[in-house]
């Protein structure tokens, strides 16, 4: 039996056009929370954020969720993670909500320039968009000049998995 578990999921939809809602939840043995961030992908900002303390171990706890409104306009670009860390974090905050809003901020780049592609996108271009927001921080996107064989999840229905170019 484990002396102690988190369990953390992340869920992004599409609510219209490019407004995007991310849910992220986290439950371990002392909390469970809960939120949702809106985004304009668009122009890539924060519309709105809240926060919701299911389980937690204080009640002083409850205080900080009022803080996530404090996201709104908030733009995702390089020094997001400051810009969050003093809206939510710190010793006026809540290191969950941080790291909930962080994991939500990287799976809006996921689906904002990911799955939102367009489908008649060629294989091409789709990579090149792709390598400009992940180089620099993921191996694979950073050596794409190594010629990578593609084995992972179908997106490209133009070309089969492992023809890139």
């Amino acid at each position: 039996m484990p002396l102690f578990e988190r369990n953390k999921a992340v869920k992004v939809n599409q609510l219209e056009g490019n407004i995007l809602e991310v849910t992220a939840h986290m439950k371990d043995n002392f909390h469970e929370i809960k939120t949702v961030i809106e985004f304009d992908n668009t122009s890539k900002t924060v519309i709105d954020a809240r926060a919701e303390m299911i389980t937690v171990p204080f009640d002083l706890c409850l205080e900080v969720c009022a803080r996530m409104k404090g996201l709104a306009g908030l733009r995702l670009q390089k020094g997001v993670g400051r810009s969050v860390q003093e809206i939510i974090g710190k010793k006026q905050g809540c290191s969950h909500l941080f790291d909930l809003t962080m994991d939500s901020m990287k799976a809006l780049v996921q689906a904002g320039d990911f799955c939102l592609l367009p489908a008649e996108m060629s294989f091409d271009e789709k990579l090149a968009t792709l390598k400009k927001v992940n180089a620099g921080i993921c191996h694979t996107y950073s050596n794409l000049d190594r010629n990578p064989r593609y084995i992972g999840y179908d997106f490209w229905s133009d070309n089969p998995p492992g023809d890139n170019g």
